[in-house]
C-alpha cells in the first residue's frame, strides 16, 4: 500500500496529489502534467514542502532514498558498463537481497531478456527490459516506472508479464504512460492533470 498527501511548488507549477491504493497503479498524463514531479517526490528525488508519503503503512518522507523500500525506474536507469546477468542482480546485492538463481532465470524468461552483453550496447528496449528486471529482483516494497514501458517491443504483453510477477513478489507498481490503452492492463486509473491527480472510476 502506496499512501501520499504531497505539495510540492516547482517554479509556477503546483504539485498537489492524494493517493491511497495498492497493486498495479496506472497514472495517464500528458508531457508537463506532473506524473514524473510526483514519482521523484516517492522515491526521495524531490523533497515535499508539505505532507508526507507512506509505504506499508510507514512514513517515509524523511527517510533516505536507499531505506524507502522504492525504486524508481526511467529509459536511462541501466547501468551502461554491466553485462546483463550481472546487472540483474546488481540491485538485489545493493539491498543486500539473497539472489535466487531460479527466480532470475524464471524473471529473464518471462520478461523475454534473451540477450547477452554491456548494458551499453543494447538497444533502448532491451536496455528499459533490464532495468524493470533489474528492479524486480531487488524485492522493494514499491517499484515506479516513469514512462520505461513506452519503447519496449511487444508492450502489452510485457507490461502483463510485469504485472503478474510483481503481484507475485507482493510489490506495489505505479507507472505512468500518456497512452489510455495502458489503463486496461492496470488494477487501478489515475488522471494526472496540472499538478492534480485524480482517480478513474
Amino acid at each position: 500500500m502506496i499512501e501520499t498527501r504531497v505539495k510540492k511548488k516547482l517554479g509556477t507549477f503546483l504539485l498537489s496529489v492524494e493517493l491511497a491504493d495498492e497493486g498495479f497503479i496506472c497514472l495517464i498524463g500528458r508531457n508537463g502534467s506532473g506524473k514524473s514531479t510526483f514519482m521523484k517526490v516517492v522515491a526521495g528525488q524531490l523533497p515535499i514542502d508539505e505532507g508526507f508519503v507512506k509505504v506499508d503503512g510507514v512514513e517515509v518522507s524523511k527517510m533516505p532514498v536507499e531505506r524507502r523500500g522504492v525504486v524508481l525506474v526511467t529509459p536511462g536507469s541501466s547501468i551502461p558498463h554491466l553485462e546483463v546477468d550481472k546487472h540483474l542482480v546488481w540491485g538485489a546485492r545493493h539491498r543486500r537481497v539473497r539472489v535466487d538463481l531460479a527466480r532470475v532465470a524464471l524473471v529473464k524468461e518471462r520478461l523475454g531478456i534473451d540477450f547477452t552483453g554491456r548494458a551499453s550496447a543494447l538497444s533502448l528496449g532491451m536496455k528499459e527490459r533490464l532495468a524493470l528486471a533489474t528492479a524486480l529482483l531487488s524485492e522493494p516494497r514499491v517499484i515506479l516506472v516513469d514512462e520505461a514501458f513506452s519503447n519496449l517491443h511487444d508492450r502489452r504483453g510485457f507490461i502483463s508479464s510485469y504485472r503478474t510477477l510483481a503481484t507475485e513478489a507482493g510489490i506495489d507498481v505505479i507507472f505512468s504512460t500518456q497512452d489510455e490503452a495502458d489503463a486496461s492492463l492496470a488494477d487501478h486509473v489515475y488522471s494526472m492533470s496540472e499538478g492534480v491527480l485524480t482517480r478513474c472510476p
